[in-house]
């Protein structure tokens, strides 16, 4: 009599499995803003100073085209607001409206070609060729490049079920820095209403890169170290796309810079929080 019981509790059911896939038609329109914080403190020849600025970005995403193994998006910003007293960069902040990049990604999301740099490098410098020089060094190609990228790739690529990770490693080029890998482990917490909840932890490590000559510096060492790397995304099921997204990284280092024939060592204690959100409205008009 209790043979039935007993082989229903020893049979249970498989893990439901998500797909967390991105869905691409041509024509497709989303919008994203995002808001940076960044708060930092430096310590310079027995002295402390105390910096904080804020990005807001507008973007628009437009699928042109979807081909097997390459899809092309296109990005524009819509809106780039800057405030960052006596830093530089808050002045080039209105020269970014209306300016746009095309990505062709393959089918793992990959850029694998990316076009309108050097019309993005003109602008921001007005034709200014030292200007042009510094804005390639502030803002390398493949800097642009992985952060066009890192829209779209947090899904695992595979179906996966709650509790189950992956990560994913990138190594790309940011102003001043040859060689910076990031390693991001991502964890599906739970899926409920056709919403995901994806968790992240990482890490990012830095090299100095080559000296620029168009550059009033250069960094001669860098130790930095992330004490925080953590984030959530929300991930509609349904439309195949993030919807929200916030993340903190807390780093704490030393670094030195070379200026005027002086090398001068800095001690940073910096915190970056990012928030944003994707939707189908224009969230500037409506």
């Amino acid at each position: 009599m209790f043979a039935v019981p007993l082989v229903a509790l020893l049979i249970t059911a498989p893990p439901e499995q998500h797909t967390l896939e991105w869905k691409f038609q041509e024509g497709d329109v989303f919008y994203s803003r995002s808001i940076v914080t960044l708060e930092q403190t430096i310590e310079v020849a027995g002295q402390s100073i105390e910096q904080k600025m804020e990005m807001e970005m507008v973007m628009r995403f437009r699928v042109k085209s979807v081909k097997p193994g390459a899809k092309v998006v296109e990005m524009t910003y819509l809106q780039y607001s800057m405030n960052a007293p006596n830093l530089v960069g808050e002045d080039l902040a209105d020269k970014f409206k209306g300016l746009s990049f095309t990505a062709t990604l393959n089918d793992k999301l990959e850029v694998t070609k990316f076009e309108g740099y050097d019309k993005f490098i003109d602008a921001l410098s007005d034709g200014d060729d030292n200007i042009k020089k510094m804005m390639k060094a502030m803002l390398p190609e493949n800097s642009l490049r992985q952060s066009f990228s890192q829209t779209f790739l947090i899904t695992p690529g595979r179906p996966v079920t709650v509790g189950e990770t992956w990560e994913h490693t990138d190594k790309m080029a940011i102003a001043f820095f040859n060689d910076v890998e990031a390693k991001t482990n991502y964890k599906l917490e739970s899926v409920k209403d056709n919403t995901a909840i994806i968790s992240l932890t990482g890490d990012i490590k830095f090299k100095v890169g080559e000296a620029d000559d168009s550059l009033p510096f250069k960094f001669k060492k860098i130790d930095m170290k992330v004490e925080k790397y953590t984030g959530t995304h929300k991930f509609d099921l349904k439309i195949g796309r993030v919807t929200e997204t916030k993340m903190t990284v807390d780093m704490v280092g030393t670094m030195s810079i070379e200026a005027g024939g002086m090398e001068v060592e800095a001690k940073l204690k910096q915190t970056m929080v990012m928030v944003g959100k994707n939707t189908d409205k224009n969230p500037i008009k409506d």
